[in-house]
């Protein structure tokens, strides 16, 4: 590899994310997150169509607010838009949103721990089991 070519990244699966991207996920579902796999693979987290997003990014009217940025930030948590089962423009146009998003985390823009999928609205945080 040339001093100017990128490093590949690495996307690991925790094992309830693996049963499931195997047995339960659509044919689209995995398009999609098969999709967001190779962008960060080839390209990083950042940058993706999707918008990514720190999960301590809570609104201030949440319940347990404190807590759920605690939880976040102890484990790394992000997530991003994946397209399911659609990306729909933002006003802005800087990335896209869609309903579904996919769980992770982050250790750096080159190596993530896929976790979960999950509705955006309302957004869960993937529980300390799934890691």
């Amino acid at each position: 590899m040339g001093s100017g070519d990128k490093n590949p990244g690495t996307v690991d699966f925790a094992d309830t994310f693996l049963k499931y991207y195997d047995t339960r996920y659509s044919k689209t579902t995995i398009s999609r997150i098969d999709d967001f796999i190779e962008h960060v693979e080839a390209n990083g987290v950042h940058n993706w169509v999707g918008k990514v997003s720190r999960s301590d990014n809570v609104p201030e009217q949440a319940e347990d607010r404190d807590k759920i940025i605690s939880y976040a930030q102890q484990y790394n948590l992000w997530h991003a838009h994946i397209g399911d089962p659609d990306f729909d423009e933002t006003e802005h146009g800087r990335y896209k949103v869609s309903d579904w998003v996919i769980h992770f985390q982050y250790f750096n823009n080159y190596h993530i721990k896929l976790l979960e999928l999950d509705s955006h609205n309302p957004m869960s945080l993937p529980k300390q089991n799934m890691f």
